[in-house]
């Protein structure tokens, strides 16, 4: 998303509600008029509801697609590249299309950067280009082939551009490493109309280990963002929006402006309101328990009703990240267990972590199941996280799999399960110190005598020395659920 002169710009690659292609550019006319801090947020609604084609606010359209990669907007121009490898010029205000320009065969991730009058288009097969953008047409000034793909986007910073590949990180400019010449602007004087509208807390989002402790900074902020006051003394106090589906607490004290996690070593997440005065804040957190950790959800509550399927049901725990619309808590069979959502088919993957980010040599096991369709086939893919590593069960090629970013690492053995049947799923990494790795795996039927040897083992030379613990679970068109269970972290 790009914003020029009141409008905003945004792209994606996914399917439309409204035709059957993929993907749309398009321009929004902004509202003069913002809510205030404290206000309710504003929705941009059509004057007939009847027919909500966003028309009123939508300025123009463009049938271009791309998935993750922003625009760069300069003198009024938009620059996208497109999943097909296409460089767009677009009007930013009447969305002309200027000019189109084929570069590469492809584009998934990276942004195009606009600095000193060039535009710097980086691709995943490693391909830099160096443009000149002009009203009409682009020349290409320079082109380079580094090593390794490419998908985070170029940064600038001290006259020099900086362009990380999964194998190296390249520095461009002059190697004296001098100061370019020209300087930032001095920052523009308060308006005379600033006055103290809300609290600013830092840091406002915040991750903790039970027991933890973190000093908060209290901050008194304009109406345009600026701080007029540090470092106030506030008062804390637990806050459960009202408008909240969880509505649960962080498990955690503030006094003196200082945040301590209880000792507790369970997963919890929830919002703080700060009062100064007249003014106020809001800051949110969450506690990730530390390994040994177990999970078997038995704890939860099933309050909820299911909008479709007329059951009860509990949200997963708020802590853990990208579970909220992604899993549930159900009943089977007596027994509470995590099941994976099939009511948004743009959520057909979850990508779920539960633990500490620098955890490291740990082993984590659980029990897993999946539907299936059509006398066994097309079942889902379920599994776990391991230091960065996806250790998965893959329902319709029978495969047991270790991989991460697929492109660096990605094996599997033959594993031959069946649907609607719970097995367990274990799996360790274990890290030398000349940086190598060997990540292990093995699955059984749950109730079974666990295997003495590991059914799979990794070696990736340059292992990943620490991650998070988490859960992935794939249902293919959100048809039919897979299911984990009974949880736990342990060290190694």
């Amino acid at each position: 998303v790009v914003i020029h002169d009141g409008v905003l710009v945004t792209i994606h690659g996914k399917e439309n509600i409204d035709a059957s292609e993929e993907g749309r550019m398009i321009g929004i006319r902004l509202p003069k008029n913002l809510p205030n801090h404290g206000e309710p947020q504003l929705i941009l609604k059509d004057k007939n509801p009847t027919i909500a084609n966003g028309s009123e606010w939508e300025l123009w359209r463009h049938t271009l697609s791309m998935f993750t990669s922003s625009p760069a907007v300069a003198e009024g121009r938009v620059y996208q590249v497109t999943k097909t490898g296409v460089l767009v010029c677009i009007d930013a205000k009447t969305g002309k299309l200027h000019y189109s320009k084929k570069l590469n065969k492809d584009q998934i991730h990276s942004s195009p950067l606009f600095v000193d009058g060039k535009l710097f288009v980086c691709f995943p097969n490693g391909k830099v280009m160096v443009l000149h953008p002009k009203a009409s047409s682009v020349e290409i000034l320079h082109e380079a082939q580094l090593e390794g793909e490419i998908f985070g986007s170029p940064t600038v910073w001290n006259g020099k551009i900086y362009i990380h590949t999964i194998k190296k990180l390249y520095c461009f400019g002059k190697a004296s490493g001098d100061r370019p010449k020209t300087s930032l602007p001095p920052a523009a004087s308060k308006p005379n109309d600033s006055k103290a509208v809300a609290l600013q807390v830092v840091p406002n989002d915040i991750l903790l280990s039970p027991g933890e402790k973190l000093k908060l900074n209290v901050n008194s902020i304009d109406q345009y963002g600026n701080i007029l006051e540090r470092d106030l003394e506030g008062t804390f106090s637990k806050f459960i929006p009202p408008t909240a589906r969880v509505k649960t607490s962080m498990n955690a004290i503030v006094d003196n402006n200082i945040i301590t996690a209880d000792a507790k070593n369970v997963a919890s997440a929830g919002a703080f309101k700060v009062t100064s005065g007249k003014l106020n804040g809001i800051i949110r957190g969450r506690i990730l328990p530390k390994i040994p950790y177990t999970e078997d959800f038995e704890s939860a509550s099933l309050t909820v009703d299911h909008p479709i399927d007329g059951i009860k049901f509990a949200y997963p725990p708020l802590a853990w990240t990208g579970a909220r619309l992604k899993w549930e808590i159900r009943n089977i069979e007596g027994s509470n267990v995590l099941r994976k959502t099939l009511d948004r088919v743009l959520f057909q993957r979850a990508i779920t972590i539960f633990g500490d980010p620098e955890s490291s040599n740990y082993t984590i096991q659980c029990d897993v199941m999946s539907d299936s369709a059509r006398r066994g086939r097309s079942m889902g893919n379920i599994g776990v996280i391991n230091q960065r590593y996806f250790i998965t069960l893959v329902g319709n090629q029978q495969l047991l799999e270790v991989s991460s970013n697929h492109e660096r690492v990605k094996e599997s053995v033959p594993f031959k399960w069946s649907p609607r049947k719970w097995y367990t799923l274990k799996t360790r990494v274990d890290v030398a110190p000349d940086g190598s790795g060997v990540v292990k795996a093995k699955a059984w039927p749950q109730g079974e005598s666990e295997p003495s040897n590991w059914a799979i083992e990794v070696k990736h030379k340059k292992a990943h020395k620490k991650g998070a613990p988490g859960i992935i679970g794939f249902s293919p068109q959100s048809l039919k659920a897979v299911y984990i269970d009974n949880i736990k972290t342990t060290w190694n």
